[in-house]
């Protein structure tokens, strides 16, 4: 039995000295805890850096994309805009893409090259897996061409500021299924990526542009344009030259759906707006 001058562990004296104490070091965790975070954002501020970076917004929903471009209407919208199942949705990571064909009616029937996919994906936070179809397309089985993952230079492209620049693309090529490599029967695939509002061609790149302190964003579309409608093929040389001329005639309209890169993050909270099913295009 413990004499009345020694407090059990159960004690009502014991357990208000433990709430004490647990009281003080938690107050001291705090504080130090905001001590910290005060720092950062101090030193943040004082050498204009950005380690919490800020949610941008698409200007409008990417299915409010123009459906004709180009000089007479060359590049017409035709179909339905893709509605993905819920669970690609998820795997892909964002709820702003737009999945839609385009028809070049310069081209003549037949043409490899008369049609072309165009696959944005937007991400307003940033991303640390860029999907791109050398592991999607790998993934679903097809064969990637050793000819692929180039990188070819677009000139002479303007944007919606009216700016004139030269776009580093990647082209992707992949076999047709079940043949032996060809130049001339390949089915072509091209990317670039509009980072913070500038372009770069590769997912490193992407990844290395997010997380620069200097940044204050971390936000990315994918521009991705597949060349030829289902079991038509091309050579590499015929892919860039029409996604040259379709990105030369469509970029100005993409870029206003996406962010101004100089607009306050809480301006214009747009998000969304993919097709809904049965919706004619």
């Amino acid at each position: 039995m413990s004499s009345p001058d020694t407090a059990s562990p159960m004690d009502p004296r014991t357990l208000a000295l433990i709430s004490r104490r647990t009281l003080i070091r938690a107050v001291v965790v705090a504080a130090v805890i905001a001590i910290g975070v005060v720092s950062v954002h101090a030193i943040e501020s004082a050498l204009n850096l950005h380690f919490t970076k800020e949610r941008m917004y698409l200007a409008r929903p990417l299915p409010l994309l123009s459906k004709e471009f180009g000089v007479s209407g060359r590049y017409i919208a035709e179909g339905y805009d893709v509605n993905l199942d819920e669970a690609i949705v998820e795997v892909l990571g964002t709820r702003d893409y737009l999945q839609r064909t385009y028809h070049d009616r310069e081209k003549t029937a037949g043409n490899p090259a008369e049609f072309l996919y165009l696959n944005l994906n937007f991400y307003g936070i940033g991303s640390s897996s860029p999907h791109v179809p050398e592991i999607c397309w790998a993934g679903a089985g097809m064969l990637e061409a050793k000819s692929s993952r180039q990188i070819f230079d677009i000139p002479n492209v303007r944007r919606k500021d009216g700016s004139v620049v030269t776009l580093h693309a990647r082209i992707i090529s992949f076999l047709p299924r079940g043949e032996a490599e060809d130049p001339n029967r390949l089915k072509n695939v091209i990317y670039i990526f509009n980072v913070n509002g500038d372009y770069v061609a590769t997912p490193q790149e992407v990844l290395s542009r997010f997380w620069k302190a200097s940044n204050k964003y971390a936000y990315d579309t994918k521009i991705e344009v597949t060349v030829g409608g289902d079991k038509q093929y091309c050579s590499q040389e015929q892919a860039q030259a029409a996604v040259s001329d379709f990105l030369r005639a469509s970029l100005s309209e993409i870029e206003s759906c996406l962010p101004d890169p100089g607009a306050a993050s809480a301006a214009g909270t747009v998000s969304g707006g993919v097709n809904r099913p049965g919706e004619i295009k």
